[in-house]
Formats: structure tokens, sequence, C-alpha cells
């Protein structure tokens, strides 16, 4: 694949408005986008407590209208909100059996026009909210502030390997600088094996790659057998999965580059951003309150983790009010960049990617990718599924698969990571483990009842990282 040339001049200031070509002018939709984030540039260096009382006023706003205009929050909210910690939990099985009681009968005419996104998630537990052009105008303007946090040559050239809601043309490329004119965005589906990713990647030469943790983890590992990395790269960006530490490191050893995060769900949005001083995720605390929870359903404390439960501030069409996203997170300290914007120090995973001890404890999985490899040098992939409370079953892809005395190492590395003793069951094969419904690969997988709020993970600075 040939590289594409860079924009030209009159591309870049190409302007909305015909004969027009400079000062470039954009059209209603992009002013709006950057008005929003013109005042964005002012609120995140609010103090924490005045962000709070700003969101309140929004809450109030929100509350008002899902008691007047949606059947379901009718007798579950509230008159005061310093009773918030009263309203229950919104789960994804309520998205499931009540949207339409979810969804407000009627919302301004000035949040704009509404539309569906559907999500599959990981456990193929399909649900449908609908957002409105205002909740769209946040998520843009918190992509453009990630984009400017981070000082991204917009000139630049990004590769995406993620699943896409349609099919892409993998031969042409988009833009990826949003109402900013950009450099081309090349897109791959997820699905694509990772031999076939490389040479998709060696082809484009990009100077970005936008990624999944686990599919990053899985390139890594092929760069590291086959050498060669991107000559061009310049930056990592992950989306959508809990980054181990170490992956940070390997993609600085291997591609000599940062690793980028940022954490979002499509029922909410972008809901954090990793600060580029400090490498803290800071909250978007002007379109999302986040919740981190613990055991007993209270907030936790800085350096605690627990359960993220998020409340969209702005989507009057179908209000997600404490909206449980099965993620748990720990609690960052105050940013010394000065933000006001709280923080999260770590996405950890999911609920369902959390182990459950022999004697009933839940905690997360605590491996190294490096150890797996000392024990089978050729292990390609793996996956870890817990199928009851003292039993795991470990799917190794490899060839040839290992032998007697690897199989015991691993065993025993396995043994000290997890620290319990299981009963283990071991599968062989020579083609890759498929990705979960969402696109996404999951590296543990519990099939046991999943822990809520009221379980009680074990902290850990390092999570399992499965692909190898």
């Amino acid at each position: 694949m040939v590289r594409p040339t860079q924009p030209t001049l009159t591309d870049a200031l190409n302007s909305n408005v015909p004969g027009i070509h400079w000062p470039a002018v954009v059209g209603a939709r992009d002013a709006a986008v950057l008005a929003l984030l013109f005042q964005m540039e002012s609120t995140q260096w609010l103090s924490t407590e005045t962000l709070h009382e700003q969101q309140n006023q929004q809450l109030g706003a929100l509350l008002d209208h899902a008691r007047r205009h949606c059947r379901y929050y009718r007798d579950r909210l509230p008159d005061n909100i310093g009773r918030w910690h009263e309203i229950p939990l919104l789960t994804r099985a309520d998205l499931q059996t009540q949207a339409d009681a979810i969804r407000a009968s009627a919302y301004p005419q000035a949040h704009g026009k509404t539309f569906d996104i559907a999500t599959g998630g990981s456990t193929a537990e399909p649900v449908t909210v609908r957002r409105t052009a205002l909740t769209q105008l946040f998520w843009q303007a918190a992509t453009l502030r990630d984009h400017l946090w981070h000082r991204r040559d917009l000139s630049a050239t990004m590769a995406i390997i993620r699943q896409f809601p349609e099919p892409m043309d993998s031969t042409q490329p988009g833009r990826w600088g949003g109402v900013l004119s950009s450099g081309p965005a090349w897109h791959l589906p997820i699905s694509t094996a990772v031999e076939a990713q490389l040479r998709w990647l060696r082809g484009v030469d990009p100077d970005i790659l936008l990624t999944y943790p686990a599919n990053l983890d899985a390139l890594l590992t092929h760069m590291h057998y086959e050498g060669a990395p991107l000559a061009r790269l310049r930056e990592v960006r992950t989306v959508s999965g809990a980054v181990p530490p170490a992956l940070r490191e390997q993609c600085q050893q291997i591609l000599g580059v940062p690793l980028t995060d940022l954490y979002s769900a499509q029922e909410v949005g972008v809901i954090a951003l990793q600060c580029p001083e400090s490498g803290l995720l800071h909250v978007q605390s002007e379109h999302v309150l986040l919740e981190v929870l613990d055991e007993q359903g209270q907030p936790c404390r800085e350096g605690e983790i627990g359960q993220v439960v998020v409340t969209d501030l702005h989507n009057f069409a179908m209000p997600l009010i404490r909206y449980a996203l099965r993620d748990w997170a720990e609690v960052g300290a105050p940013c010394s960049c000065g933000r006001g914007l709280p923080t999260l120090r770590r996405v950890v995973g999911r609920t369902r990617n959390m182990a459950v001890s022999p004697q009933g404890k839940a905690f997360w999985p605590v491996l190294e990718t490096r150890r797996m490899l000392e024990a089978i040098p050729h292990l390609r992939q793996y996956q870890f599924e817990q199928t009851a409370i003292d039993a795991i079953t470990v799917t190794l892809v490899c060839t040839p698969a290992p032998t007697v005395e690897q199989l015991l190492r691993l065993h025993t590395v396995l043994e000290q990571a997890l620290g319990h003793a299981y009963r283990w069951t071991w599968r062989f094969q020579e083609i890759p483990i498929p990705s979960g419904a969402s696109g996404k690969f999951e590296e543990f997988v519990s099939l046991i009842a999943e822990p809520g709020v009221g379980a009680s993970p074990i902290s850990s600075s390092k999570s399992v990282m499965g692909q190898t």
C-alpha cells in the first residue's frame, strides 16, 4: 500500500462556504463543537468543588425532567438531591427490559435530533440507547480536547484497528480530525488476523495507531518475534479496555513510543481522558457524573478500587441515571497539572473479567505475559475461563503443542501468579481465539456468577495480559 501524500494547503483551508478558502469558515454544527470546546478550555481549570456545584445544577434539571417524562423514573427519584445515593443503580438488564419506560416521552427541541446507538458488549447482551445531537456534541468536543491535550499533529496519518458499526473500506482513508482538517485515517476491522494486521500496518506506515489494549498486546508480541517495528510511529492510542502497566512498558520498549489511553462507553460517550502531564485519567465532568462505589455502595476514597457508575448529564431523550457500567476502576489523587477535573488512576477491568478464589473472594487476576513466554516460548495467544469456583480452563494457541515439561512450568507460573490452587484444564489449538461480540478480546472470562457492588476486589497493580 502506497502511503498517501500529505494534504495540500488548499485542502487544509477548505471552507464550509463555497468560494471561501481563507480564512476558513466552518459550518454551524462544527462551530457549535468549537464553541463548546472553548468553554471547556476554561471549565477544566475550575476547582473540583466548583465543578461539583455546576454538576448538581445540571443534575437538578435532569432529575426534574426524568420524573415528568420517563415512566421508569417516576417513583425512583427522590425530591431532594441530597438523597442521591438512595437512587437505585440502573443496570444493563434494565436497559434491555425497560427501554421504553426509560425513554422520555418528550425532550427539549434545542437538544437536536435523536438517534439510537446499539452496543453488544462483551457478553453479547445488546442494548440500544437513544441519544441526541447535544450528547454527540459533547462527545466530539471531548475528542478534540484529547487531540489538543496531547498536541497531536493534525496532518498525521492514523491507523485504526477496532470494531466498526458499519463495514469500512480498508483501501480508502477517511479523516480523523473531526471538525478540524486532518491527515488520513485508515480503518481495519478487529476481526483481521494479527499477522494480516501487521502487513496492513507496514503498508499504511502510520504516525498514530489506535486499537484495543488486548489487540495491541498481540501486535507487540508479533513485532517482538519478527522485528521491524513501524518506523514512522509517534504514538499508540488505546480505547475500550483496561491498560495493564506492563503493556505501557512493552509499547515503549518495542515501539519506542508512548501509549495514550481514553476511557469511553458507547452508552455515554467519552468518560475520561489521559492527562498529558501526569498520566492520570481526568473525568470529563462537563458532561459525565462518575461515581466509584465500594462493596457497600459508598464512594471510594483515593487509592481504592470500586465499581464505576455514570450519569449522562445531558441525555434528556433517554436519561441514564446512576448507570452501572460493570467496569472497575481505582480512584486517583488530585492531579498536579492543576485541572480540577477528578481523576481515575486506572480502569482495572470489567466485572466478568474478575476471578473468584476457591474461598469465594473476587479479585483481579495477576499475570505477566513475559513469564508465560518463558514457560512456553512459542505461545501465540491464550485465554482463561473460570468454569467453577475451583476450576479454570486454559486455551493455548501454539504450534506445536507444548511439552509436558513446558506445561508444568506454566502451571507453576499460574499458581504463583493467581495465589490459589485450582483444577486446571488445558486446551490446545492452532487457530486464533475469536474476539467477543463487541470485537474485543477477553483474556480472563468468569463463567460463574458475576460479583457486583458487594464484591470485594483485591487491589492489583497488574492484570492478566492474555493475547501474546
